[in-house]
C-alpha cells in the first residue's frame, strides 16, 4: 500500500491510538487447527510498530458491513467493544475470530499469525473504541551467530518459529468501527493487490471479504473510480472511440473538476461528443442504456482525483512482435496517431525529440 495514498483518519486520531488488549494466534495451512495462544506481552517498541500498522490501515478501501444481524464477526466485534475489560472474553472471542478467519480461507493461503486487538483512539475529542485484525508472515529467518572465540567467523542459525517486525510483512488488515464514529464499518487492505484495485470490488480477495462480511462502501472515491471502469467499458463498444482515449478525458475532467459535484451525464456530454448528430445521439443513447445496466445512470458525485492511481492514467499496449508502446493522457496530446491498414494497425508517433534510453 502506497504511503502516498490519504489517511481515513486525521494525523490527531492517528497519535492517539492506544492499544488496550493484543493477542495473536498462529496458522498453519498443514494444520486442521489453529495454534491458539493465551497471552501476548508487547515492548513498547512493538505497541508502537502495531499501532503503526492500525493507522496505515486507514489508508485502504471502505466497507460497510453486508448484514449486521448476521454477521458473525459483528457480533465478536461488539462483545470486545462493549467488555473491555474482560480479558477471558476477549481470548475466547479472538479464538473464534481466528478460527473463522483459516475457515473462510483455503489452503493456497499462507502460513501466519493472526492478530486480533482492541484500540481506543479519539474521534471528535471524544475517546473512541475499535476492532483491529492483522495476519502477518510467520516464517523461519537464519540469526547470524558470531564464533566467541573468533568473531570474524559467523555461522547461521535457523530459527523455525518467527515473526517478522517489518510493514511489508503484514498479508492482510482491517480496521473496523462497529459504532458510528465514521460513515464506513471496515476499511481492509491487503498486500499484493495492485493500487489499481483500490476502492473497486477487486481491493481484498473474496475469501477475506467473506471473512469480514462486508460490501463496498459507494463513497465519491468509488463512484469516481467507477465511473472511469465502465465509460471505458462502455467504449469498447462503439468502433469509432477509442477506450484508451476515453478513459484519458475522463480522468482529466475528473482532475479539473477535482472535489466538484459531477453528473454522471456531464461525462456522457463530454465523450459522446461528435461532429455527426447522428453519430452523437446513437453514443448518449448508448450511454444512458449501459450506464442505466450498471446503476451509474444520472449519478451526482463529489470527483476525487486522488483516488485515481499512477498507473490508471497510463496506456501501455503490447504489439504481436513485443513491441511496447506507453503514453500518459490521450494519444493525440501524446504526439500518437492510430490507424487501419490493409488489416494491420499503425502507430504513427511525432516528437522533436527521441531518447535511447535502454
Amino acid at each position: 500500500m502506497s504511503s502516498s495514498r490519504a489517511l481515513a483518519i486525521s494525523h490527531g486520531m492517528r497519535d492517539s491510538i492506544v492499544i488496550h488488549k493484543f493477542i495473536y494466534h498462529i496458522l498453519k495451512t498443514s494444520e486442521e487447527e489453529m495454534d491458539y495462544l493465551s497471552a501476548v506481552t508487547l515492548s513498547d517498541e512493538q505497541k508502537t510498530f502495531f499501532q503503526d500498522m492500525i493507522a496505515e490501515s486507514s489508508r485502504g478501501t471502505k466497507y460497510n458491513f453486508t448484514d449486521v444481524e448476521n454477521s458473525p464477526l459483528f457480533e465478536q466485534c461488539e462483545d470486545l467493544v462493549n467488555n473491555l475489560d474482560d480479558n477471558d472474553l476477549f481470548i475466547d472471542t479472538s479464538k473464534s475470530i481466528a478460527h473463522n478467519f483459516k475457515a473462510t480461507h483455503d489452503k493456497r493461503m499462507a502460513d501466519g499469525i493472526v492478530v486480533v486487538t482492541t484500540f481506543s483512539m479519539e474521534v471528535n475529542l471524544q475517546p473512541k473504541n475499535f476492532v483491529a485484525i492483522l495476519k502477518l508472515d510467520y516464517k523461519p529467518v537464519w540469526q547470524q551467530v558470531r564464533d566467541e572465540a573468533n568473531p570474524s567467523q559467523v555461522m547461521f542459525k535457523k530459527i523455525t518459529d518467527s515473526l517478522l517486525d517489518d510493514k511489508a510483512a503484514i498479508q492482510k488488515r482491517a480496521f473496523i468501527d462497529i459504532g458510528s464514529s465514521f460513515n464506513w464499518d471496515v476499511i481492509a487492505v491487503e498486500r499484493n493487490k495492485a493500487a489499481a484495485n483500490q476502492d473497486t470490488d477487486a481491493a481484498i480477495g473474496e475469501h477475506f471479504k467473506n471473512f469480514l462480511s462486508v460490501i463496498l462502501l459507494e463513497d465519491n472515491s468509488a463512484v469516481t473510480r467507477k465511473v472511469i471502469s465502465h465509460a471505458k467499458k462502455w467504449s469498447a463498444q462503439h468502433s469509432e472511440l477509442v477506450p484508451s482515449d476515453i478513459k484519458a478525458r475522463v480522468i482529466n475532467y475528473i482532475e479539473a473538476h477535482n472535489d466538484m459535484n459531477i453528473n454522471v451525464d456531464d461525462i456522457r456530454d463530454l465523450i459522446c461528443e461528435h461532429e455527426n448528430i447522428e453519430t452523437k445521439s446513437r453514443l448518449m443513447g448508448s450511454f444512458d442504456v449501459y450506464m442505466d445496466e450498471v446503476e451509474l445512470s444520472g449519478v451526482q458525485f463529489t470527483s476525487k482525483a486522488n483516488s485515481i492511481p499512477k498507473s490508471e492514467k497510463r496506456t501501455k499496449i503490447k504489439t504481436n512482435r513485443n513491441v511496447i508502446l506507453e503514453w500518459h493522457g490521450e494519444m493525440k496530446d501524446a504526439g500518437i496517431e492510430k490507424k487501419q491498414v490493409d488489416g494491420q494497425t499503425v502507430f504513427t508517433i511525432f516528437a522533436d525529440n527521441v531518447n535511447d534510453i535502454s
